[in-house]
């Protein structure tokens, strides 16, 4: 029995950054557009009063008027940019998941806004002075915090 606990005891190998494509993982990229969409969660997107709370914050403190083009970086499904939309700044929003992505977009062309989605890992971003405002909410990295610094 004791033989069957050694192997357990051993320390695991220290972290190193993955290249799986987490976030477009059919079961994952699937369960994490629901959490976003269900209004009762707070599990990946706010609950839409906190949200909308955040929003009008945001607007109070950097007008879409003095500060027009605003970029939300890990947008998800859009559910930021959308309200940053009605609140007339010329948003853009970019995100890894291709599912929440392709939500956002076709939500977007249903809705007749102008919000522009990218496909892409924030991490590599290449913008220089395109924006006057980047909204991270809700972040999933320190590492992109830490770069910026």
């Amino acid at each position: 029995m004791f033989k069957k606990i050694i192997p357990f005891m051993q320390k695991p190998e220290l972290y190193k950054e993955s290249t799986a494509k987490f976030w477009n993982d059919e079961h994952i990229s699937k369960g994490m557009l629901e959490a976003h969409l269900n209004p009762e969660w707070d599990a990946a997107t706010r609950n839409l009063k906190f949200v909308d709370k955040s929003v009008d914050w945001i607007a109070s403190m950097w007008s879409p008027e003095r500060y027009p083009k605003l970029i939300d970086l890990g947008c998800g499904p859009g559910i930021y940019a959308e309200r940053f939309c009605n609140k007339s700044y010329d948003v853009t929003g970019m995100d890894l998941s291709e599912r929440s992505i392709n939500y956002a977009r076709a939500n977007a062309e249903m809705k007749k806004t102008n919000i522009k989605y990218l496909l892409q890992n924030y991490l590599e971003l290449s913008f220089e002075d395109e924006f006057n405002i980047a909204t991270l909410i809700y972040y999933d990295s320190i590492p992109f915090l830490i770069n910026i610094l």
